[in-house]
């Protein structure tokens, strides 16, 4: 019933685009611009719930194209762990991370005309203990610095991951689970949250 249904993807992730495009979806890329600042004392799932929602608000559409927006972020110990600056900092993160487990948290909001439709989604993920070198290896061989958390489940890090508890989908970006269901509610029956 969604198949070939036209939407708007309010963000520039090749990985989302082509999450939504597998689920059947007719999907325009128009990134939104926000300030994605977290505020003071907001937790991480606030955070993502909070983005997904002003950035499906700050895209222009036309009221009857559904607009699907997202925050992902990586936390460890309730801190967020977002896209590094540098390799640098992306070594540091990979090295936090090493043995231990982390969340990642995905808000994602529908909008259909002035209609809000969102979920939050959290996945438990448990890497093993990981060696510099490797970490250096996996640096040089795969682009990190627009991955929340410096890693990409999909590619190398594959092998990084000793446990995961929920949907993988999510670690790569967009539980589309999740996305159909609420754009189904928007779209169908007309209920916001």
């Amino acid at each position: 019933m969604l198949a070939d249904m036209e939407v708007i993807l309010a963000s520039r992730s090749p990985r989302r685009l082509m999450l939504l495009q597998s689920a059947g979806l007719a999907v325009e890329v128009r990134p939104s611009h926000i300030d994605e600042t977290p505020l003071p004392g907001e937790t991480v799932a606030e955070i993502v719930a909070r983005l997904g929602r002003e950035k499906a608000m700050a895209c222009e559409a036309a009221p009857d194209i559904p607009v699907i927006a997202a925050d992902t972020l990586v936390a460890i110990n309730g801190k967020p762990l977002g896209q590094p600056a540098d390799l640098a900092k992306a070594k540091a993160m990979l090295m936090e991370l090493s043995g231990n487990t982390h969340h990642v948290f995905t808000g994602v909001t529908v909008r259909l005309g002035d209609r809000i439709q969102a979920d939050l989604v959290q996945t438990r993920v448990v890497f093993r203990q990981l060696s510099s070198e490797e970490i250096d290896t996996y640096l040089a061989h795969n682009e990190v610095l627009d991955k929340a958390g410096s890693y990409a489940i999909q590619g190398g890090a594959a092998s990084f991951i000793e446990a995961i508890e929920g949907p993988l989908d999510n670690v790569i970006g967009l539980p589309v689970r999740s996305t159909l269901n609420i754009l189904a509610k928007i779209t169908f029956s007309g209920t916001t949250t």
